[in-house]
């Protein structure tokens, strides 16, 4: 038997090949964009792809499913939905498919989405009852999907489908079943993934805080309270998977561009620099106008929050072997116009003559010694508001990193500002969108609350 989990970083999305390799047939469950892994996992194991499983219309990534069928010829499956606007095979609840010795039969689960489906695994050599389920976005290890992506209202309904779903269906397998989840922890899809990939759907059901509510209106109450804020490009990942993604055909070469040609592109409308360097190295020297998203593993992630998909974008690299990693990450969030990268990066933007901006750094220590003696330094806290809420520092204004972009500032251009997140990361894309904006005398928190807390100084709840 064939079973591989292709985990694909920063969107802490999980993807599966399932197959019977004696027969030479296999699967892939909910593929990235970039679908050369599945295929080479299928030549590497002498098989062929036979269906490509959708459990979902995925509002996270750009789904593979499209791609990897013109690559394959392999059948799109999916739950059963009027929003599709590509052709698949709808499959019904309790709809069966054979793969050699396996056999996948279709668990309609709706909650997450309203044509959520889950797939059971039974068979393959010396087992004959169930012993898998893969169930894409209702149910990961230590939490449950979020049903509110949808949005329009159907937010108690979709929550109390997937009250059904996960006691009528999902909890009525056996103990021993294992569960194989579309994400792991990270991902905004639910309020607080575990930091396992798989678990079981006993534990899950004896465990899981969620699972031990029995009354339908607590679950949902629960469920809806319990949420992080959606990431903004979620809709639009919606209308694309629901429309069907473009079939590239293979990834773009990107071009080179020189210090001048470079500065001729920046200057074009609708264009955005994207400094994918760390956070101390684009203090020390950066192009005007850039946003600086280091290649974390949160990148994708915050790409998602901070860029356009009708933009241009321009990147600057810590070294052009990073330039796959950027565009595999973009990709897969449907961020697909980027014109080109700065050869030679800052080094040869510098040597070519070219002007530069820094961006300072203020340590906890020197925050603390500013903010006690009354220096007038205004703080930015740029975190979620569960985060805020929790304690931040005495005096702070709250602005979440991504309304920095348009929401009015209750500063002016001319004052100092330092920026603070929960370790800095967030700070510096904050900060990166102020100086964009005109705000020069602006300086990050290396470390920020962690550094802050590790230094023993105290956070307040004022204001919550």
């Amino acid at each position: 038997m064939l079973l591989e989990t292709v985990e694909s970083k920063g969107l802490a999305h999980l993807s599966y090949v399932l197959g019977d390799d004696n027969q030479g047939m296999c699967i892939v469950i909910d593929p990235r964009r970039d679908v050369s892994i599945y295929l080479d996992i299928a030549r590497r194991n002498n098989c062929r792809i036979t269906h490509i499983f959708e459990t979902h219309i995925h509002a996270d990534f750009v789904s593979g499913a499209r791609e990897l069928a013109a690559q394959s010829g392999a059948q799109i499956v999916g739950g059963v939905s009027d929003a599709y606007g590509f052709e698949l095979h709808q499959a019904q609840d309790g709809e069966t498919f054979s793969l050699g010795q396996l056999t996948i039969k279709v668990l309609a689960t709706p909650g997450h989405t309203p044509e959520h489906i889950s797939l059971l695994v039974s068979g393959g050599k010396g087992s004959h009852k169930p012993w898998a389920v893969f169930t894409g976005d209702t149910l990961f290890a230590g939490e449950v999907g979020r049903p509110d992506l949808l949005g329009a209202g159907s937010e108690q309904a979709l929550a109390r489908s997937l009250f059904h779903s996960l006691h009528d269906v999902l909890f009525q397998l056996g103990d021993e079943v294992e569960i194989y989840p579309a994400h792991g922890s990270g991902s905004p899809c639910g309020g607080s993934i575990g930091d396992r990939l798989t678990s079981t759907i006993g534990y899950e059901r004896l465990n899981l805080p969620k699972a031990q509510i029995k009354d339908e209106d607590e679950f949902m109450s629960t469920v809806l309270a319990d949420l992080p804020p959606a990431p903004l490009y979620y809709p639009r990942m919606k209308k694309i998977n629901a429309q069907g993604a473009t079939v590239l055909g293979c990834m773009r070469n990107l071009p080179p561009l020189d210090a001048d040609r470079f500065d001729e592109a920046r200057r074009e409308g609708n264009t955005q620099i994207v400094d994918t360097r760390e956070i101390e190295a684009f203090g020390g020297a950066h192009i005007s106008g850039a946003l600086n998203i280091a290649l974390r593993e949160e990148f994708p992630v915050w790409s998602g929050w901070m860029l356009r998909p009708d933009q241009k974008l321009l990147l600057v690299l810590t070294d052009e072997g990073d330039l796959d990693a950027v565009q595999r990450h973009l990709l897969r969030i449907g961020i697909e116009n980027v014109v080109g990268f700065l050869r030679h990066g800052m080094r040869g933007w510098i040597e070519a003559g070219k002007p530069f901006e820094t961006l300072p750094q203020t340590s906890v220590h020197t925050l603390k010694r500013q903010l006690d003696s009354g220096s007038g330094l205004k703080v930015l806290d740029v975190r979620q508001d569960g985060e805020w809420k929790a304690g931040h520092i005495q005096g702070a204004t709250h602005i979440f990193v991504p309304e920095l972009v348009e929401a009015p500032l209750p500063f002016a251009a001319d004052e100092p500002v330092a920026v603070y997140c929960g370790s800095g990361y967030r700070a510096s894309i904050a900060a990166s969108v102020l100086q964009a904006r005109g705000f020069q005398n602006v300086s990050t928190v290396p470390g920020s609350i962690k550094a802050w807390k590790g230094a023993g100084y105290e956070l307040t709840k004022d204001g919550a």
